[in-house]
C-alpha cells in the first residue's frame, strides 16, 4: 500500500511523458476488433491471469469481452460479468454520494469536516484544522494523511474507526495548498456522509446508486453476489490468499465490466441533461469542470476525478488497485464514450492503464494532458536570491540552493547547475547539455517557500525550503535502526525496518525498507519530539514521524506503525 500501489495514476510528470509512446492506439474508434486483440496478447504476455473489459460508444455498450480466467485452477473463464475489486475507482462513488447529499441540502461540501464528524481531532503544527472542508477531502487537498497502516483488514478496525487512528498522528500539509492523494481523507468523507445521512456507507450506495442503475452485481466484500467472483493472483500467478481492506469508503467496492459500463452510460446520460436517478445536469458538470484552487499539484481533477482536458476536449479517469486487482473507467462525456478495465492480479494496473490510455489517445487526447499548465513566471518586484538558499525537502530527498555572483547554484538529484538571475526571481541554465535552458524559480505558498523548475512546456515543483539547522543533541541520539513491532501489516508487502541517519550534508533522513523496495524521505523536525517526511505530494509525504519511550527503550510511530530502536 505504498505510493506505487494507492490505486491511482499519479506520476504522470512531464518528463516520463517519452517513455509513453505505447499510448498510441487504434486508427479509429471503430477498430475495437483491433484492441480486442491487443488486450488479449497483452494478457497473455503479462501473466495477468484474468482480464475483462466493456467499450462504450455513442452512449451504448458496444463491446465486453473477458480474457484468461476468473480461477485457473478449476478452469472458470473470466467474463464481463465476474466480479472484481475496483480498489480507489470506489472514490468516484464515494464523490457522487457526496454531491447527491449535497444537491439534497444533507451536507455542504465547502464546511469544515469537524461540522460532520466533531470528533476530528488530527494534531496540527500551525494549520488551521476548520480548512480541512468535505470539497478538499474530495478533492485530495485537505492535508490529511495519504494512508494509515495500522488496523487494515476489515476484522480488526471498521472505516469509521480511520478518525480514531488518525487522530494519533497529524495533519500532513496545511489544507488547500497540496495535492495529495489520501485514501484516509475519503474514509473521513464516507464517515462523514453517513452520519450525515443517517445510513451507513454501504447501504447507502446501494440504495442511491447501485440498486436505481441495475448494478445487481456490484457490492462490498461480504454482500451475497449472484455473479462469480474472482480468485485473486499473485505476480508469479500463483493463487493468493485474500483479506478485506477496512477503507472501504476509498477502496471496497467490487463490481463487473458490465455494471462499470452502466455507471459510465449512466454519469455520461446526466451530463447531457437526461433523466437521472443520480445527479442533476448542472451537479455532474461541476465534477467534471477543472479545479483551479490548488496551488501545488501534479494532477488535474474535478471532483472525484482525475481530468485530461487540452484545448477541445476532455476526458474524466480513475483507476484502482487492491492488494490484488486492478481496474480502470475512462469516460469521455462530449463524445459519450467509455473504456472500463478489471483485472485480478498484482502488478496487472500497466494493462489497465494502457487500455484505458489507447482508447483515451483515439478520442483526440494524450497522456500528457493530465499535467496542469505551468502557472505564468514571478513578475514580482526583486527579492535579494539570499532568500533563496538553503535545503529544499523534496518527496525522497532534498534540493540545495547556495547565492552565487551571478545568480544562484543549484543541486538537484547528484547534479548541481549554475543558474543566472535573467529576471527577478526567475534563474535560467545556460550551456550545460540538456538542462540548458532550463529555468528555477520561487514562490511562497501558504507557509511555503517552493523551488520549481521548469523546462520547456513542462513544470515541476521540487521541494520546500526548510531550516537546515544541526540537529539538537535529543534528535541525534534518536539516530539509529529501528526494528517493527507489534501490529504488522497485512500483505504480500511488509517493512522489514526502518533508519533514521544522516546524509551527506548532515541532514536526517528516514530510510525504510521494505520487502520490495527501500524508499528514503526527508526528515524536518517540527517538534520536540515529532518530525514529518519531506515533500509535497503526490502521496505519502507529510508524514507524521513521532518518538517517544516505553519499558523496552525508545519508540518511533510512522504510517500508525510502531519501532523500537535497536
Amino acid at each position: 500500500m505504498k505510493a506505487k500501489n494507492i490505486g491511482v495514476f499519479l506520476a504522470v510528470l512531464w518528463s516520463t511523458l517519452p517513455a509513453m509512446a505505447w499510448c498510441a492506439g487504434p486508427q479509429a474508434s471503430t477498430d475495437i476488433a483491433e484492441l480486442s486483440q491487443w488486450l488479449a496478447q497483452r494478457q497473455q504476455d503479462s501473466g495477468v491471469v484474468g482480464v475483462s473489459a466493456a467499450l462504450v460508444v455513442d452512449g451504448k455498450v458496444v463491446w465486453k469481452q473477458g480474457f484468461g480466467y476468473a480461477d485457473k485452477s478449476a478452469g472458470v473463464v473470466m467474463t464481463p460479468g465476474t466480479q472484481v475489486g475496483i480498489g480507489s475507482v470506489t472514490k468516484t462513488f464515494t464523490a457522487l454520494a457526496a454531491m447527491q447529499l449535497q444537491e439534497q441540502g444533507v451536507v455542504d461540501i465547502a464546511q469544515p469536516l469537524s461540522r460532520y464528524l466533531p470528533e476530528f481531532r488530527i494534531r496540527t503544527h500551525g494549520e488551521d484544522r476548520s480548512q480541512v472542508t468535505l470539497r478538499r477531502l474530495i478533492t485530495h487537498s485537505s492535508g490529511v494523511p495519504t494512508d494509515v497502516f495500522r488496523d487494515m483488514r476489515s476484522d480488526q478496525a471498521r472505516y469509521t474507526d480511520v478518525v480514531t487512528l488518525l487522530n494519533r498522528t497529524a495533519l500532513a500539509h496545511t489544507p488547500g495548498t497540496v495535492g495529495l492523494y489520501s485514501n484516509a481523507g475519503y474514509n473521513l468523507l464516507g464517515h462523514a456522509l453517513a452520519k450525515a445521512s443517517g445510513v451507513d456507507y454501504p447501504d447507502y450506495l446501494k440504495q442511491r446508486i447501485f440498486v436505481p442503475l441495475g448494478m445487481k452485481n456490484t457490492g462490498f466484500a461480504d454482500d451475497p453476489h449472484a455473479a462469480s467472483r474472482s480468485k485473486a493472483y499473485g505476480p508469479d500467478g500463483a493463487e493468493a490468499a485474500t483479506f478485506e481492506l477496512r477503507d472501504i469508503a476509498s477502496g471496497g467496492i467490487y463490481s463487473t465490466a458490465e455494471d462499470l459500463a452502466a455507471y459510465a452510460v449512466a454519469l455520461m446520460d446526466a451530463y447531457h441533461g437526461e433523466p437521472s436517478p443520480l445527479l442533476k445536469e448542472a451537479t455532474i458538470r461541476s465534477m467534471f469542470t477543472l479545479r483551479t484552487d490548488i496551488p501545488i499539484d501534479t494532477n488535474k481533477k474535478g471532483l472525484g476525478w482525475f481530468l485530461f482536458r487540452n484545448d477541445s476536449r476532455f476526458a474524466a479517469y480513475h483507476a484502482g488497485s487492491t492488494f490484488y486487482s486492478n481496474a480502470a473507467v475512462l469516460l469521455i462525456p462530449e463524445q459519450r464514450t467509455a473504456a472500463v478495465i478489471l483485472a485480478n492480479t498484482v502488478g496487472s494496473d500497466a494493462v489497465c492503464e494502457q487500455f484505458a490510455f489507447r482508447w483515451l489517445e483515439d478520442h483526440g487526447l494524450s497522456v500528457k494532458d493530465i499535467v496542469p499548465q505551468p502557472a505564468p513566471l514571478p513578475v514580482s518586484p526583486h527579492i535579494p536570491r539570499s532568500r533563496h538558499a538553503g535545503y529544499y525537502a523534496q518527496k525522497n530527498g532534498y534540493a540545495k540552493v547556495e547565492e552565487t555572483e551571478k545568480g544562484l547554484s543549484i543541486r538537484r538529484d547528484a547534479e548541481t547547475y549554475p543558474a543566472t538571475e535573467t529576471s527577478p526571481g526567475v534563474f535560467a541554465v545556460q550551456g550545460a547539455g540538456e538542462a540548458d535552458g532550463d529555468l528555477y524559480y520561487f514562490r511562497d505558498i501558504g507557509p511555503y517557500h517552493v523551488l520549481f523548475w521548469r523546462r520547456g512546456q513542462g513544470e515541476r515543483q521540487l521541494g520546500y525550503r526548510i531550516a537546515g539547522e544541526a540537529l539538537s543533541s535529543v534528535w541525534a541520539t534518536r539516530l539509529g535502526r529501528y526494528r517493527p513491532f507489534g501490529y504488522t501489516m497485512p500483505g504480500f508487502e511488509r517493512i522489514a525496518e526502518a533508519e533514521v541517519r544522516l546524509q551527506d550534508d548532515g541532514l536526517p533522513v528516514l530510510q525504510v525498507r521494505y520487502n520490495t523496495g527501500t524508499f528514503t524521505y526527508p526528515l524536518v523536525p517540527v517538534a520536540a519530539d515529532e518530525a514529518r517526511t519531506g515533500g509535497l505530494g503526490p502521496s505519502m509525504t507529510g508524514d507524521a514521524v513521532s518518538f517517544g519511550t516505553d519499558a523496552g527503550g525508545e519508540v518511533m510511530t510512522y504510517l500508525g506503525l510502531t519501532f523500537r530502536k535497536e
